[in-house]
C-alpha cells in the first residue's frame, strides 16, 4: 500500500462522521481524566496512548468503503479498510507509548523541552521502525 493524500475522499465525508469523532474522542479523553483522578497520572498517561479517535474512523471506514462498494457487496472491502487503519493506529500507539514513558521519566530531571523533543524523536523513529518493518514483511 502507498502512502499518498487523496483529497476526494473530503467529498464523501458527511457533518455526521465528524461530529461522532468528536464526541468519541472527548469521552475517551474524559475516560483517561477520571483515571489519572483515580490512579494517577502515570496510568492515564498509558491511556491516552489510545488514539482517542480510532473507534469512529474504523466505523466510518467500514460503512465508507462497504457504500463505495456497490450494493450487493459482501462488506470485506471495510473490514480490510479498518483492519489497515487499525494495524496504522497500533503501531503509532507504540510509539505513543514510548513517548508517555519519557516524558514520565524524564520530566522534572531535565528541561522540559529536551524531554519532549526526546520523546517526541523517539515517537517518530519507533512508529518509522514498525512501520518499516511491516511493509517488509
Amino acid at each position: 500500500m502507498k502512502v499518498r493524500l487523496d483529497t476526494k475522499t473530503i467529498k464523501n465525508s458527511h457533518w455526521y462522521g465528524h461530529v461522532l469523532r468528536f464526541v468519541l474522542g472527548g469521552a475517551i479523553t474524559v475516560a483517561a481524566g477520571l483515571v489519572a483522578k483515580g490512579f494517577g497520572p502515570a496510568v492515564a498517561g498509558f491511556l491516552l496512548a489510545f488514539p482517542a479517535i480510532l473507534p469512529a474512523a474504523l466505523i466510518l471506514a467500514n460503512r465508507l468503503q462497504n457504500t463505495q462498494a456497490g450494493p450487493g457487496a459482501t462488506g470485506a472491502r471495510g473490514r480490510r479498510a479498518a483492519i489497515v487503519q487499525a494495524s496504522g493506529a497500533a503501531m503509532a500507539s507504540l510509539g505513543m507509548i514510548l513517548f508517555a514513558v519519557i516524558v514520565w521519566q524524564c520530566l522534572g530531571r531535565r528541561p522540559a523541552w529536551l524531554v519532549v523533543g526526546a520523546a517526541t524523536m523517539a515517537w517518530a523513529l519507533t512508529a518509522g521502525t514498525v512501520w518499516a518493518a511491516r511493509k517488509r514483511g
